[in-house]
């Protein structure tokens, strides 16, 4: 993932949505916040604290039909408020109706399209801004952000670099293990491995047929 080695110094704004838009965020449904103005240039390569202001039930109704993205979100109660919920990096900024992205959840006149969300572990209380444009995060809230951002990030790495571990004392193909890899099994109840020219799984029973691929065949 491309937020693995972001720096912790990169600028973070804040942005406003809704719930349960703020939650689609949250969970990666909406790819996309609409907002009332364009944003400023520099938040490009930049991030976003995704602050969550108060429930709109109409929202959920359009979540869920037919003419919206037809996701079905929680109800007010299960669902926090006034809070920075997800950190999320800036991929693309648009105006309506020109976009390189289509998606059912943008409606303009501005859209700010993100990639590489994560969910904070837990909401960081925050007094929502303005709704139609980019903030400037309070300061003790952009410190407990960033704390829990860097906390992620660490852990993402850390998940990346034991994988490359791995598969570096597996001589650079996937771990060979069953306790390192999925464990599938044939219809023969066999355990089945990757083929290394293709990496289709295959059964090695002798019952079973040999597997075939571009470079021949394997026992």
């Amino acid at each position: 993932m491309s937020h693995c080695g972001a720096p912790m110094r990169v600028p973070i704004f804040g942005v406003t949505a809704p719930q349960p838009w703020a939650w689609s965020l949250q969970v990666r449904n909406a790819p996309v916040l609409n907002l009332r103005r364009a944003p400023p240039t520099d938040v490009m390569g930049a991030y976003v604290a995704v602050c969550a202001a108060e429930y709109v039930p109409e929202l959920k109704g359009w979540m869920a039909s037919p003419s919206g993205p037809g996701v079905s979100a929680p109800p007010a109660d299960e669902l926090p408020t006034c809070a920075v919920v997800a950190v999320a990096h800036v991929a693309a900024v648009s105006l309506w109706p020109d976009a390189e992205r289509q998606s059912r959840w943008y409606v303009g006149p501005a859209g700010v399209w993100f990639e590489d969300v994560l969910a904070l572990p837990e909401p960081v209380a925050c007094e929502p801004g303005p709704a139609d444009t980019l903030w400037e995060v309070p300061a003790q809230v952009l410190a407990r952000v960033r704390l829990a951002f860097g906390s992620l990030v660490g852990e993402d790495q850390a998940r990346w670099e034991a994988y490359e571990a791995l598969a570096a004392r597996s001589g650079g193909r996937a771990p060979a293990s069953l306790k390192d890899r999925v464990l599938r099994k044939c219809a023969c109840r066999r355990a089945m491995t990757p083929c290394r020219a293709c990496r289709v799984w295959r059964c090695t029973a002798p019952e079973c047929p040999p597997h075939t691929c571009a470079t021949g065949v394997s026992p």
